[in-house]
């Protein structure tokens, strides 16, 4: 008959739930510093799963709504790309939304795609800057409304800690720039060694 350890459980179950998100779905050792190419190193930060507050704003910046929701964002592709699995749901309707980004090495930024299944008017190009002293990541995404116009938005994800990050969502009107909505990010499971580690550096 096996027996378990119970002193053991804990440090097991950090290692299945945390660890496997870091190294086991990146395909290779994630402190071992080898990423395609250095700039994907940042990415590292978004990696694991999130819990999501969602607070939407008005024209007049009044808050029309707010739900809450899940992140989860892993590597794919030998860690050429991440994913993003984002899911929101309002007890009478469910936002999913998938994202991948990656490096382009020919353009000098980081670039992406975002689609949901809301929109019917097609998928968001995504391309984001990096600020290392801040620890923030600038994004703009262009998307296809219903007329074939192209909206435009500035997406300002910024973290405050290893396990708290904030995105706040500006819908760029011709002079107008309108905060449309902030999402509140917490770490759901907290991978202290790895992730404090990245932010040492």
């Amino acid at each position: 008959m096996m027996t378990i350890n119970v002193r053991l459980l804990g440090p097991l179950m950090v290692l299945l739930l945390c660890g496997a998100v870091t190294i086991g779905q990146s395909g290779a050792d994630t402190e071992s510093g080898e990423f395609p190419t250095p700039q994907l190193r940042h990415l590292e930060l978004f990696i694991g799963p999130w819990s999501v507050t969602e607070t939407h704003y008005g024209v007049r910046g009044e808050i029309v709504a707010t739900v809450k929701g899940t992140e989860e964002i892993r590597w794919i592709l030998d860690r050429h790309a991440i994913r993003r699995t984002y899911l929101t749901s309002t007890g009478t309707g469910v936002f999913r939304a998938e994202g991948t980004l990656t490096w382009s090495d020919a353009e000098k930024h980081y670039a992406g795609i975002w689609i949901d299944n809301a929109s019917t008017s097609g998928f968001s190009t995504v391309v984001g800057e990096w600020n290392e002293t801040e620890r923030t990541m600038v994004f703009t995404l262009e998307s296809p409304n219903a007329k074939g116009n192209k909206r435009r938005f500035k997406v300002v994800e910024r973290f405050i800690d290893q396990d708290t990050r904030v995105a706040t969502t500006f819908e760029l009107d011709g002079s107008k720039v309108i905060k449309r909505i902030e999402v509140q990010y917490r770490r759901s499971t907290p991978c202290p060694a790895k992730i404090r580690g990245i932010f040492d550096r």
